[in-house]
């Protein structure tokens, strides 16, 4: 627990170090906060200073960048926040590499999820519990109001607003650190939520639970244990105790509450139960983790989970026999999931099986056809197979439906390269650095792409249109504020 938390403060303030250097007191693409008489901070104002947060997130060793977990907290995340108090607000869901027990929400709805939450959950109700509890800060805006009383206090960067506010979310050391170094030391008794805010999500987060179809429960136990916890480790409690305090009223609180709701029982998902055990097969060493899952199996043989995390576990051991072993017995058991097939794709590429690889997702697709880690990997394996031109006709048809989506495009561009349609490679790169808020290094690609020897006409037409949309971009990007 002492190293991650160690690791966690590293995390946040080399985030926040960055946020520094690239965001000077006038603030490139932050939000004007506007005057102090503002009663609140503006939704879009409130999601352009999440943005600015995110790219520098997404840009550190420790965000979590699969596929699969990403798009299980979103659909997890998704189906919480349809039945929270604003339904139809946006929400981003993320993972970051870090064994304490944590998760902080941030300005614009985006929700960070430490894989030791993952581990330590004993079910999925408790991890939706939480992911309740910080919707519900989002939705009663709370961090908005966090945001709009600094109005007042002296805080005249926004960088060293943002710094504050990233901080803050992940522990209160380093967010006096951070607020030292942004000469900010005003707004810290600001930052933290009060027990009004921890109490008020609770409740509300409590009712998004029970509408999205969890045990209402899961919320109550996991703090319960996490309390327990914090009496049994004192100075060394869980992460989530130092950003969340909890005190014995919340906790009665939300046993009341339990027990005047219905009884409802939710069974765990067979995604959570496999992406918990993907967690866990990345904890520790891989010895060790062929160790736990090995006594797993032989236990319970007939757990899809367990041969799944030996399986993942084999092969960051380096163990491939043994890795292909895992996921014959996990077939056999008849696992019906997107992540079984992945697996098994994976499996039967690394074993020289490119063909059959591609025709098992392809199989999974067609069960599971609005699956975007399928996608990703069914697109991989076409151009591991040497198949580019299918490849990227199949990623042409993926991005009419999801025209936002970063990883498409990246992998088109794959596909281009593959094809030595160098131009279309540096565009379909550029629009990924577009979505990513990456301005600079999309107009680099596009850059690129005018000094290819493609001469069509129509694409460098739209290459210079699109040079000249992020040119103007770039510009009001760097227009003091």
């Amino acid at each position: 627990m002492v190293t991650g938390y160690h690791s966690a403060m590293r995390f946040f303030r080399a985030i926040a170090a960055s946020l520094l250097v690239v965001l000077p007191v006038q603030a490139v693409d932050l939000p004007d906060l506007g005057e102090s008489s503002r009663t609140a901070l503006s939704e879009i104002q409130e999601d352009q200073l999440g943005r600015v947060i995110m790219r520098q997130i997404r840009a550190h060793r420790d965000y979590v960048d699969d596929a699969e977990l990403t798009d299980y907290l979103n659909n997890l995340g998704d189906r919480l926040a349809a039945s929270s108090t604003d339904p139809s607000r946006r929400f981003e869901f993320f993972a970051v590499k870090d064994p304490t027990i944590n998760a902080f929400a941030l300005p614009g709805g985006y929700i960070g999820v430490h894989t030791g939450l993952i581990a330590a959950a004993r079910s999925e109700s408790e991890l939706a519990g939480v992911l309740a509890h910080e919707i519900a800060h989002v939705t009663q805006a709370h961090i908005a109001r966090m945001v709009d009383a600094q109005k007042s206090s002296g805080l005249v960067s926004l960088a060293a607003l943002a710094v504050a506010i990233l901080a803050a979310r992940s522990n209160p050391e380093v967010s006096r650190a951070a607020i030292t170094l942004s000469q900010a030391m005003t707004v810290q008794s600001q930052l933290d939520f009060t027990r009004d805010n921890e109490r008020e999500a609770d409740r509300v987060g409590l009712q998004a639970l029970l509408g999205a179809g969890f045990e209402p429960a899961g919320m109550a136990s996991f703090f319960e244990r996490l309390q327990a916890q914090g009496r049994l480790y004192e100075n060394n409690a869980p992460a989530y105790l130092r950003t969340h305090p909890l005190t014995y009223q919340r906790i009665a609180d939300m046993q009341n509450r339990v027990a005047s709701l219905p009884y409802r029982q939710h069974e765990d998902s067979l995604e959570f139960r496999l992406l918990r055990a993907r967690v866990w097969a990345d904890e520790g060493t891989a010895a060790d983790a062929m160790k736990r899952f090995g006594a797993r199996v032989e236990a319970d043989p007939g757990d899809p989970a367990g041969w799944y995390g030996l399986a993942r576990a084999a092969w960051r051991d380096n163990r491939p026999d043994e890795a292909r072993q895992a996921v014959r017995r996990l077939d056999a058991l008849r696992a019906s999931s997107p992540l079984v097939d992945i697996l098994a794709a994976e499996a039967d590429q690394k074993g020289g099986r490119p063909a059959d690889a591609v025709n098992r997702l392809a199989s999974a697709l067609a069960r599971h056809s609005d699956n975007r880690p399928l996608s990703y990997a069914y697109a991989r394996a076409l151009l591991n197979a040497q198949r580019a031109d299918q490849a990227l006709a199949f990623l042409e048809g993926q991005l009419r439906t999801w025209p936002e989506d970063i990883a498409l495009f990246m992998l088109k561009a794959q596909a281009h390269e593959a094809l030595g349609q160098l131009l279309d490679a540096h565009l379909a790169q550029a629009e990924a650095y577009s979505r990513q808020g990456a301005t600079g290094a999309a107009i680099e690609q596009l850059q690129f792409a005018q000094s290819t020897r493609d001469r069509d006409f129509y694409k460098r037409s739209i290459v210079e249109a699109r040079l000249a949309e992020l040119r103007a971009r770039q510009r009001l990007e760097d227009k003091p504020r």
